[in-house]
């Protein structure tokens, strides 16, 4: 998956995905992520369809967390 963000957005989602990633609880799955300029790369593989939509689950819930709250802290200090 490839995400075209906003520069800031891009390296504050890198910097808090990537301690996830290096402790993925499970051996059936692998996560890798890049980062290059405003596109943040995220690749999940799997040894099977449960692991592949668990983590998918998983760093899709994360991914929406961390922009909600951007954008809801852009929001705030606006309107301050």
């Amino acid at each position: 998956m490839i995400f075209h963000l906003p520069r800031d957005y891009a390296r504050i989602l890198y910097s808090s995905i990537a301690p996830e990633i290096e402790d993925i609880p499970s051996r059936r799955t692998s996560v890798s992520m890049t980062l290059v300029g405003d596109d943040l790369s995220l690749r999940i593989r799997a040894s099977d369809l449960v692991a592949l939509r668990a983590a998918l689950n998983s760093f899709l819930r994360f991914i929406d967390s961390i922009l909600e709250t951007l954008c809801g802290l852009n929001s705030f200090m606006k309107k301050s």
